[in-house]
């Protein structure tokens, strides 16, 4: 494994999101076409479902398998999640619900507590942390919401299962004191690698924005660092070769192994609050397949994951995927 660090390459990203934005070219074809169509232009070669070898490859093909499947459907929706932690009888492990509503207009403002959390079920990077709503304009965070309603998580990118989930709106506690998630990767049940995501302390209303997350081994040896403009130069410095993991780690690991027994990969969210426990999110196509990471990670992982048709062909079966 090599160390690096290395400016978050946002603008690609970011402009590929742009020219998908309205799922164009989802609706001229099918979700095979659209994954492989945004893979292309994402990383500028063709995409071979039918012998992915790399992590971001298999991911790509797990987009596919997971748009049928019902536990990833489930667990992967803010909501069915607390249904999922209760069947795998880990319900300690979620954050308290305070309220749920089916759009912006069933939300009952003058019910809810001056601190909470509110997030659209079925997308990522789309929550508000309200630390002050005395303070805040309700009609504003309703414009937010509305424009959040109407979009279609995970048409852009490619990202079918998103698109199984209803779509709705979660009312959470509010956390507090919480400075980094740690996200583990599980790779056919088993624990494979790490990321630890710094946040920047500010007190803006939208989600966190994540100034750098680190990528290590399952003993906190660092392998990559991605960090923004600000941060690289300090970090590219400090000569950094190990993070320190948190004293909760063997529990997250015992716990991920449970909630990921079922799924031939999953990144299971984890963060710690005065001491205490809470799962964040489970992730099944982590930046929808379309991250950046050294080629050496891009292979080890790649090797850790066997699809659901290798399993079916190493037990002797004829059957594959189209």
């Amino acid at each position: 494994m090599t160390f690096k660090v290395k400016i978050k390459a946002n603008a690609s990203i970011n402009s590929l999101y742009r020219k998908l934005k309205y799922g164009y070219y989802k609706y001229l074809m099918s979700d095979k076409r659209h994954v492989q169509s945004v893979f292309k232009k994402r990383y500028n070669y063709d995409l071979n479902l039918n012998n992915p070898k790399t992590f971001t490859e298999k991911i790509n093909y797990l987009k596919l398998y997971y748009a049928n499947d019902e536990k990833a459907i489930l667990a992967g929706d803010k909501i069915g999640l607390h249904a999922f932690l209760k069947q795998k009888q880990l319900a300690n492990l979620a954050v308290p619900m305070v309220a749920l509503a089916d759009s912006v207009k069933d939300i009952q403002w003058t019910e809810l507590p001056n601190q909470f959390v509110i997030k659209k079920s079925n997308a990522s990077k789309m929550n508000l942390i309200v630390r002050d709503l005395a303070q805040l304009s309700v009609d504003e965070l309703k414009q937010i919401l509305k424009k959040w309603e109407k979009q279609v998580f995970g048409l852009a990118t490619a990202e079918p299962h998103y698109e199984k989930m209803q779509s709705r709106f979660i009312i959470e506690k509010y956390i507090p004191n919480i400075e980094r998630d740690w996200k583990i990767f599980f790779c056919n049940g088993e624990p494979c690698m790490l990321e630890a995501y710094l946040w920047e302390k500010q007190e803006k209303l939208v989600g966190h924005r994540k100034t750098v997350y680190i990528t290590a081994d399952l003993n906190g040896k660092v392998l990559q660092i991605d960090a923004d403009e600000q941060m690289a130069q300090p970090i590219q410095t400090s000569g950094l070769k190990f993070i320190d993991l948190p004293p909760q780690f063997e529990q997250m690991i015992d716990y991920g192994r449970i909630l990921a027994e079922d799924f031939p990969f999953v990144r299971v969210d984890f963060f710690v609050s005065d001491g205490q426990l809470f799962l964040g999110e489970l992730t099944f196509t982590p930046a929808a397949g379309l991250d950046n990471y050294s080629e050496e990670i891009e292979q080890w992982l790649g090797e850790k994951i066997s699809l659901p048709h290798e399993k079916r062909r190493a037990a002797g079966s004829s059957i594959q995927r189209s």
